[in-house]
């Protein structure tokens, strides 16, 4: 009888002892992935709408761990981004598409990717500049680099309780990443006296060469490479800046014009480490012209160090402070006039005749009144 009793005691106790804890609901997970939307601000690219973009993923590291080309412009969502620290990389076009213009390098690693100008060198027997290598002028590219997070609590794991609605919202996050130029522009501007006397600059009147620019940039930190290299000058035009006439005749009077010529090159810009006008000295940057005669065989030649005479807009000497990565995009500008250059070292031509008029000069003496003149029959 007694083992009966204490046998319905502990019965008692353990159903106090359990009434007594507090009851937590029943409770169901599922994987919480995160969904990511991305946008694309185009304001910062001088390059125009691609046709297309390739996206770059680097997940827990720096190792390519996705990658993938895509015609839209606007963004996109990806639905199912499992935990993890993203790097994210998005570059103009596809790397196949710029093939034969600029080679690529540790593509898949995001802090060593870089890209690098394929180079030629002039065959010609008979060109003026035989012998010089240069690097193609880069194509238009364009960058935007990201970085973020995909964290939720539980490992990853979304906790609901069993009798409520499992349509229980993942992490979503908005990124907006701008699109910034890897190349910029260089703008020359070449003051001509005698600038009626030289063939049409389009129709190869004027070439030329220009050095110490970068040869390839950083992708993931947009820095220039400190590597230089020479870049041919080839498509110049008659340009109005600060000309009171572009004509290519002497006027009347016969005497000699002036004028100019420019041309638009595309480049990395100039090295890293030597952006800013105070970081180079005047050798740092050379520039030789070539200009042909209206006859299409005198020629003329002039050089300049150009170091201290090409600057990004803005450089003043004092820029230090401000300059940052977004500002290797800048347009470059390189001036030959005053005050850079003396009036008498800007180019000049000398007096031409167009090629293949078959006019000439001749002085002729005057006949006197009283002088018998022979001419033979």
């Amino acid at each position: 009888m007694q083992a009966v009793v204490w046998h319905l005691f502990s019965l008692l106790l353990l159903f106090i002892v359990v009434a007594s804890c507090d009851r937590e609901p029943l409770e169901l997970y599922k994987k919480g992935d995160s969904k990511v939307t991305i946008g694309y601000d185009w304001n910062f690219y001088n390059g125009g709408r691609p046709n297309g973009i390739y996206v770059m993923y680097f997940k827990d590291g720096n190792t390519l761990t996705q990658s993938y080309p895509t015609h839209d412009l606007s963004g996109e969502t990806n639905e199912q981004m499992s935990n993890g620290s993203y790097k994210q990389l998005v570059m103009t076009n596809t790397i196949q598409d710029y093939e034969g213009n600029m080679r690529f390098y540790d593509v898949g690693d995001f802090e060593k990717i870089r890209v690098e100008s394929e180079y030629y060198t002039i065959t010609n027997q008979s060109a003026w500049d035989k012998g010089m290598r240069y690097m193609e002028e880069p194509m238009k590219l364009g960058v935007a680099v990201d970085s973020f997070d995909v964290k939720m609590d539980n490992d990853g794991l979304v906790f609901y309780e069993y009798d409520k609605d499992d349509g229980v919202d993942t992490l979503n996050q908005q990124r907006q990443d701008t699109i910034r130029s890897m190349t910029t522009t260089l703008t020359i501007r070449v003051k001509v006296r005698g600038i009626n006397y030289i063939k049409d600059p389009s129709m190869g009147g004027v070439d030329g060469y220009i050095t110490g620019l970068a040869n390839g940039c950083s992708l993931s930190k947009a820095w220039r490479s400190t590597e230089v290299g020479n870049i041919k000058l080839n498509h110049w035009r008659l340009d109005g800046y600060e000309s009171t006439s572009n004509s290519r005749r002497a006027n009347e009077s016969g005497e000699m014009q002036v004028g100019w010529v420019a041309i638009d090159v595309e480049t990395f810009g100039l090295p890293h480490g030597r952006e800013l006008l105070y970081q180079r000295s005047d050798k740092s940057n050379f520039i030789k012209l070539h200009f042909v005669a209206l006859d299409g065989t005198n020629t003329k030649e002039y050089s300049y160090n150009v170091g201290k005479m090409i600057s990004y807009d803005g450089d003043d000497g004092t820029m230090e402070a401000t300059f940052d990565q977004a500002d290797v995009s800048l347009h470059l500008d390189l001036l030959i006039d005053a005050p850079y250059v003396e009036e008498d070292d800007v180019p000049t031509m000398p007096y031409s005749q167009p090629e293949g008029t078959g006019q000439f000069d001749a002085d002729v003496e005057p006949w006197g009144d009283d002088e018998n003149v022979d001419v033979p029959m």
